[in-house]
């Protein structure tokens, strides 16, 4: 096999892992009320024990809250425990777009992440289920 043969093949091979490892990770899911469509979207997808590089981007028919304030929360019910931090929903300066700061997943398995949105008009939850 020739030198340009193999170094071309080398270089292909070295592409095709470097592209995937910056594989953007996306889930839709609509409120419990129908009031919202919510998306997550983290630069990688999620692995155990780091912190993840995630935003929620809010949508609605109607202009979102200025008062909305989102909590989030998780866990891995069929183990019975929740997340091992406390991640926040911190506004960034796109409408509706919400980054999650101090988000990290303790170990494999099926994980669902909640937020609680609340402003003084009403309340609505997002859940979104996934397998680590």
């Amino acid at each position: 096999m020739s030198t340009e043969l193999l170094t071309l093949m080398l270089g292909l091979l070295m592409a095709g892992c470097s592209s995937s490892a910056n594989t953007v990770w996306r889930l839709d899911q609509t409120s419990s009320s129908g009031r919202y469509q919510a998306t997550l979207t983290c630069a990688t997808p999620p692995i155990v024990m780091a912190f993840q590089d995630c935003t929620l981007t809010l949508t609605s028919p109607q202009a979102l809250p200025s008062d909305l304030l989102i909590a989030v929360d998780g866990g891995m019910p069929a183990h019975g425990h929740g997340l091992p931090t406390a991640p926040q929903a911190v506004p960034t300066h796109n409408p509706g777009e919400f980054r999650i700061d101090g988000l990290k997943y303790s170990m494999l398995g099926e994980w669902i992440l909640g937020f609680l949105l609340h402003s003084a008009a009403s309340d609505d939850k997002i859940v979104f289920r996934f397998t680590l």
